[in-house]
């Protein structure tokens, strides 16, 4: 059992970017809230840049949200060491020293890191992970809570989520709060999507002339809420979830009311049973009963389970307000949406369609590949 020291603490401080937010009036100064009986607990909002922008309203406000935690004299001398002398007095279990991935040194045997390098969680001690990822976790959720206090007492015009973007800094003693180590692997890689814009050329002109022609075509509203889903995935996830499932349930009950008009009334007024089962068991009924079957549709099943997950998800954000920790990515959730919009698209009789689904979903289904190519981004990052 690692034994406190008396009056050993390891400050820390929580900087985060706040979205939406201003003062009103300018408040070069910010403002300081220390609560009561909150163990030291003290949040600072104040403008980015208060003597350009002192109401933060071009360039944003930050909140700085202050703690001392208590440590152990090793971990004073981590913090002391790795702050000011950028020297690893310990390192995690499995790394050994000198740290030579590559060619070069980039830990010493004593423990000197190189210039310029930074290690990151991973290759701390346990015991120095772990305080940071409780502190990290702690100062996040006050934050979090701090800021929507505020907003919810003053009726403050902000988005869902409040935070952008936040760093933990630390330091014991007096003087800067320098950095803590950044999470995330050795080595690792981001896939991004670039932005796919306008293609342009006659074939282009006569696809869209033929949607033009049919005078009550517009763009469905489960693709509208999608996108808007998408829109929010960074800045306020949980409203993504929620949007997201409500454009596939949206679309679902658009396309049954389309094919069965007789249905159209209970769709609207009747709570319809969950859209998993609507997909996987009525959809393909009520086809085959005006004389459509759905050779296919035993392929598209495995996607059919996923959306189950997906309004389990909703449900579980709806009842809690809170993300579980082992939900997948949102983009994965706005990919499988938009893939179902487009697979009730072809449904309805737009072949077109086929190709815009996922590369996924178009292997599995033998569809055709589309026209125009999305452009594919890969980060590579680490040592």
């Amino acid at each position: 059992m690692k034994i406190m020291e008396k009056d050993a603490y390891i400050d820390f401080v929580l900087v985060a970017d706040v979205e939406g937010m201003h003062f009103q009036p300018h408040r070069p100064e910010g403002i300081e809230f220390i609560p009561a009986g909150d163990g030291g607990l003290r949040f600072v909002l104040r403008p980015t840049d208060p003597k350009v922008d002192a109401c933060g309203h071009r360039n944003g406000i930050i909140c700085k949200a202050y703690k001392s935690s208590p440590a152990t004299k090793n971990q004073m001398l981590f913090v002391d060491s790795y702050s000011n002398r950028r020297v690893m007095l310990r390192v995690a279990d499995g790394i050994s020293l000198p740290f030579k991935p590559k060619d070069e040194i980039l830990i010493a045997e004593d423990g000197s890191c190189k210039k310029g390098f930074s290690p990151r969680r991973h290759m701390c001690p346990s015991d120095i992970t772990k305080l940071i990822e409780t502190v990290e976790s702690d100062l996040a959720s006050q934050t979090d809570r701090f800021l929507k206090l505020l907003r919810w007492r003053q009726c403050i015009d902000a988005p869902g989520e409040v935070v952008r973007h936040r760093t933990l800094y630390w330091r014991v003693g007096e003087g800067e709060y320098p950095i803590v180590p950044l999470d995330g692997g050795p080595s690792q890689q981001i896939t991004v999507q670039g932005m796919f814009g306008i293609h342009w050329g006659e074939g282009h002109s006569t696809d869209l002339q033929e949607l033009w022609s049919a005078k009550d075509f517009t763009e469905p509203l489960g693709h509208t809420l999608v996108r808007e889903a998408a829109a929010l995935a960074s800045e306020s996830p949980r409203s993504s979830i929620l949007i997201m499932t409500a454009a596939l349930e949206t679309a679902v009950k658009m396309h049954v009311s389309c094919i069965a008009p007789d249905t159209a009334w209970l769709m609207q007024e009747i709570p319809s049973p969950p859209i998993f089962k609507v997909l996987r068991d009525y959809i393909p009924l009520i086809h085959r009963k005006r004389g459509k079957e759905l050779g296919f549709w035993d392929k598209v099943k495995p996607f059919i389970t996923k959306t189950q997950k997906l309004i389990e998800l909703r449900n579980k954000v709806a009842h809690t307000g809170k993300i579980p920790e082992n939900a997948g990515p949102i983009h994965d959730d706005l990919v499988l949406v938009s893939d179902f919009l487009y697979l009730l698209d072809v449904l309805d009789g737009h072949e077109w369609a086929k190709s815009l689904v996922s590369y996924e979903l178009r292997k599995a289904l033998d569809w055709p590949n589309p026209k125009d190519g999305r452009i594919t981004i890969t980060i590579t990052e680490g040592y």
